[in-house]
């Protein structure tokens, strides 16, 4: 796998460098009409870059989008330009003050809409500060003013055909084979994940176990990367087969979708192994393998067995057999009979009542909306508090960066505002990471650009060769975790700017003007950023814990009141399903701002944040989030049996319940905790609440309230264990004693099982994040 993504990126790298070089040749050897209509090479380059650099595996698809995406922003900057000269005219807009003002102006226009992408922003802000800066340096005195703005537009186009062109050649680089490519990987992974499974069962001991759990657990999180690529080049296949986007009603469920779905199986089996307490399982390895068959099946279809052929599993839950150790094994049979969609017939009705109840409720909302909530609701979009955020901080930004580099030097006051044009946008970044990586790649490319040309002093006419190895190697600098996306663009356009030219003056003169001058646009964009967003991303984050937190109680809360139900109605299960959707949301703007603070430098008197916790309690929540999906399909599948069935749903509400009551109050007060920045302020409020440890500090107090107010513990979950499995049991021997199928009669006690440990599960990780919080160093 590493080799295949080695192999990728050279080819990617391959590609940047072909795009660089078709723009080097044209640029300084072209016909001389067209070099004199190109007249901004610099541009082209940067057009390239963000083109190839932007995105981590540009297609044909996505290329051909952005091909449209700089045409769209090319168009919008000719109309802005064109405007502001014939209201202000070339001599003002010449002035060094007027000139910034122009471009902060403009920058907004270009900022607020949201409908357009983030490249077409980046690219008119670039030609917005190159035709204003273009009017300063020439004092407004421009030959033909109308002509400059083409200029612009023919140097943008030249970069985004040489990307086009290097996309396409020697073979196109289609976002269809990647995902092929993709896809066949995942398959790769998910066998290799079972196979691993089957060991696990077998393991001579816990810590053996222990040891191939932590492999499969690396092999998932690679599975989680490969179906976010699939995910991104499902999408770009819109551009490469236009057809398709007035035909997605009538596809089928496309490929992305059916792999979440098969890793949301895998999940849940590496969850119940990871839930046995002993091993191995007395289970033989021909037992293991055709139980496995199914999932086998289902991942690579082209095998030689089929679903057809297996037949069913004739595997019977007996009472006696029931205990707490047997719920983990009964939940991955159910994984296993999920993959083999044995249990459609337990399905049936409770999909048709869902729909039903879903168009019931679905028309009087629509019809209930007047006419002047519609408006409204158009207003609030239009003004949206973000859109003129990302605007201002844009306007801010450019005029600044502009009017502190023309100060500096006019002649190169370009640099400063095309630096800050490439690094805005929309949402949250690590602002100062972003900086120093952007500012370390411009000085490396600085430099290498410098060295190549006092070596190629005497050979001006080969200047550009260089390049070839350093855009590949800018290429491996955007996959780094050390420099990253900043830090690779940065450095390929610094050498650009100074071996893929001529006639700019000294190239050592030029290189330290430049520095200077993204200095310049890094510090003004460091000061826009702070300015409107200046919540670190380790206060957001234990605000978003705050959230997860509540969530959480609103999953319970909807757990218990789908418990309460004895029919089970379709509308408590879709209303956990619901609260189960807001937990995952929280949940992963949790992942992005704890991934975000590890960047941040350390703040004195500020408590930092404990991204190891942390991480750990993204993984509890995650697993939380299955879980509840789990209990949904559960509910779901019992529905259709649920009258007939006895089940005590009184008792498990009871117990429920009271887990409710004693997580509530300590939630509560471990949010006010969470939420707590200062060192000082911490201690305080834990002096107050008489909590002796915390996730942000891991100090100690006093050891005779170390128990208190910690909620629920684990003796609580172990003891609803207990309960379920004796209630099952129950259940278990009236199934047995009635006149069903036997078919019928294993499903259900299967189903129980694993609903009940998942619901146990779910009271594990609830109180492991309650630990989490309040004990872990």
């Amino acid at each position: 796998m590493r080799d295949t993504t080695w192999l990728e990126r050279l080819g990617l790298a391959l590609r940047t460098a072909m795009a660089c070089l078709i723009v080097s040749l044209t640029t300084l050897y072209g016909p001389k009409p067209l070099r004199h209509f190109t007249a901004f090479p610099a541009f082209s380059y940067l057009t390239t870059i963000l083109i190839w650099l932007s995105d981590a595996e540009p297609t044909y698809g996505e290329v051909l989008k952005c091909c449209l995406d700089v045409s769209y922003a090319t168009f919008q900057t000719i109309a802005i330009v064109l405007v502001s000269v014939l209201v202000v005219g070339p001599a003002s807009l010449g002035n060094g003050l007027v000139a910034p003002v122009a471009v902060a102006l403009a920058s907004f226009i270009v900022a607020f809409p949201v409908s357009t992408s983030l490249l077409t922003k980046r690219i008119a802000f670039g030609q917005i500060v190159v035709v204003y800066v273009t009017f300063v340096v020439f004092n407004g005195e421009v030959a033909h003013v109308f002509m400059l703005p083409a200029h612009v537009a023919g140097s943008t186009a030249l970069g985004a055909i040489a990307s086009l062109i290097a996309v396409l050649l020697p073979f196109p680089r289609l976002a269809h084979s990647q995902m092929s490519k993709g896809c066949k990987l995942y398959a790769e992974n998910a066998l290799e994940r079972l196979n691993m499974f089957v060991e696990i069962m077998m393991a001579r001991d816990n810590t053996t176990a222990q040891v191939l759990l932590a492999r499969a657990a690396s092999l998932s999180a690679a599975a989680k990367n490969t179906l976010k690529n699939i995910k991104i080049h499902h999408e770009r296949m819109v551009w490469e087969r236009p057809d398709t986007r007035f035909l997605r009603r009538k596809q089928k469920l496309d490929p992305g979708e059916k792999l979440h779905a098969t890793e949301f199986l895998m999940r849940g089996l590496e969850l119940a192994l990871g839930s046995c307490s002993s091993f191995p399982q007395g289970m033989s390895s021909d037992e293991l393998n055709r139980l496995l068959e199914g999932p086998r099946t289902h991942i690579a279809p082209r095998s030689e067995s089929t679903l057809k052929s297996q037949g069913n599993l004739g595997w019977h839950l007996e009472a006696g057999s029931l205990s707490t150790a047997a719920l983990p094994v009964c939940f991955f049979r159910y994984c296993v009979e999920l993959f083999r969609g044995d249990f459609l017939s337990l399905r049936q009705d409770s999909i048709s009542v869902n729909r039903s109840n879903t168009e019931e409720e679905a028309h009087p909302e629509n019809e209930g909306l007047s006419m002047a909530r519609k408006v409204w609701d158009i207003l609030c979009v239009w003004m949206a508090r973000e859109r003129f955020v990302f605007a201002f901080k844009c306007s801010i930004s450019l005029g600044l960066a502009v009017l502190f580099g023309i100060m500096y030097n006019k002649k190169n006051g370009y640099w400063s505002g095309l630096t800050v044009a490439i690094s805005l946008v929309s949402g949250r970044q690590a602002t100062l990471t972003v900086a120093n990586s952007r500012l370390q790649g411009t000085a490396m490319g600085s430099v290498y650009g410098l060295i190549c040309c006092s070596v190629f002093q005497r050979l001006e006419e080969f200047r550009f060769l260089p390049l070839l190895p350093w855009i590949i190697l800018a290429v491996f600098m955007r996959h780094s975790k050390v420099y990253g996306q900043p830090g690779g663009v940065t450095a390929a356009i610094a050498a650009l700017l100074i071996l893929g030219r001529r006639n700019y003056g000294a190239p050592t003169e030029f290189a330290i003007a430049r520095i200077v001058e993204a200095s310049i646009g890094l510090l003004c964009f460091v000061f826009g950023e702070i300015l409107v967003t200046p919540a670190r991303a380790a206060t957001i984050a234990r605000t978003e814990l705050s959230h997860c937190l509540d969530a959480l109680l609103d999953c319970i809360q909807s757990l218990v009141l789908c418990s309460e139900q004895k029919n089970q109605k379709t509308s408590v299960v879709a209303d956990l399903r619901k609260r189960q959707a807001k937990l995952k949301s929280h949940v992963e703007a949790l992942e992005r701002f704890t991934a975000e603070a590890l960047t941040e430098p350390k703040i004195p008197f500020l408590c930092p944040l404990n991204t190891v916790s942390y991480y750990k309690l993204l993984g509890s929540f995650s697993k939380i989030s299955d879980l509840c999906l789990y209990v949904c399909d559960g509910l779901k599948n019992l529905s259709g049996v649920q009258p007939t069935l006895g089940f005590p749903w009184d008792t498990i509400a009871h117990e429920l319940r009271a887990f409710q009551e004693k997580l509530h109050p300590t939630v509560k007060c471990l949010k006010e905790i969470a939420l707590t920045k200062s060192q000082a302020r911490l201690q305080k409020e834990l002096q107050k609440r008489k909590i002796c440890h915390d996730v942000e500090a891991g100090t100690t107090s006093n050891e005779k309230y170390s128990n208190m107010e910690l909620g629920p513990s684990q003796d609580d979950a172990e003891r609803f264990s207990v309960s379920f499995v004796m209630l099952l049991k129950e259940a278990t021997d009236k199934i047995s004693d009635n006149t069903a199928e036997e078919v019928l009669k294993s499903e259900t006690a299967l189903c129980l099982s694993s609903l009940g440990f998942c619901i146990s599960r779910l009271m594990q990780e609830t109180i492991c994040i309650m630990t989490e919080i309040t004990h872990t160093t």
